[in-house]
């Protein structure tokens, strides 16, 4: 339970950092900025509200966080799965005190994970739209949720909530089935987007990618 509260602190600090980063200004002056985030809120609870799992805390559900990170940006991708987060809870699929340890494992790990991904990908890779797709796309989605499996495993096994028998048989030997469809979900959902309105991705530069 200290373990919990503990998790407290880092929690607020994330999301004052999110809060701090966050052009408001932009938010507040581009209204399909506003309706991504609320779309993305609504998409994420539904993502989440479909598990399937054996026990408490060992549920795994999509995820579709690259992709929030990949359209609004790694800030608002934390607010709106902090959100999202916390309407889960309201519903009763997740447990208000555990909520911290919660965000900081299956929101803010992967949001920065995606944002980590696309930055190193940008850097060291040349603009090309395919190299988009499939590495900031497929390839960040699959990483984010094996990233966050591990994480999640860790913190089951050490903090003895489970034994490594059940962590594993009951949840870790399942991760890799979720692997190609998280893979697939958030970057259809970056290839779609793409295809339409390209300007939607924030992260996403028209004019370099296109300049040829």
């Amino acid at each position: 339970m200290w373990f919990l509260w503990g998790m407290f602190l880092p929690t607020c600090l994330t999301l004052c950092w999110a809060i701090w980063k966050t052009n408001w200004q932009a938010l507040k002056a581009q209204a399909y900025l506003q309706h991504i985030f609320y779309i993305a809120c609504l998409v994420l609870v539904v993502l989440w509200s479909i598990r399937a799992g054996i026990s408490s805390g060992l549920g795994i559900h999509f995820m579709g966080l690259t992709a929030a990170t990949l359209l609004m940006g790694w800030s608002l991708a934390i607010l709106a799965g902090a959100l999202s987060l916390l309407f889960v809870c309201f519903l009763g699929l997740e447990a208000f005190e555990a909520y911290s340890i919660n965000f900081m494992v299956s929101v803010a790990l992967p949001v920065m994970t995606s944002h980590l991904i696309l930055k190193t990908v940008q850097k060291t890779l040349p603009a090309n739209p395919f190299i988009y797709i499939f590495l900031c796309g497929f390839f960040n989605g699959a990483i984010a949720i094996f990233i966050v499996a591990v994480s999640t495993s860790l913190l089951l096994g050490c903090l003895d909530v489970y034994s490594w028998d059940d962590v594993y048989h009951n949840y870790f030997m399942y991760v890799p089935l979720m692997l190609f469809p998280e893979a697939f979900v958030n970057g259809m959902v970056v290839a779609g987007v793409m295809g339409t309105k390209p300007e939607l991705l924030s992260s996403f530069n028209v004019d370099e990618y296109f300049k040829g």
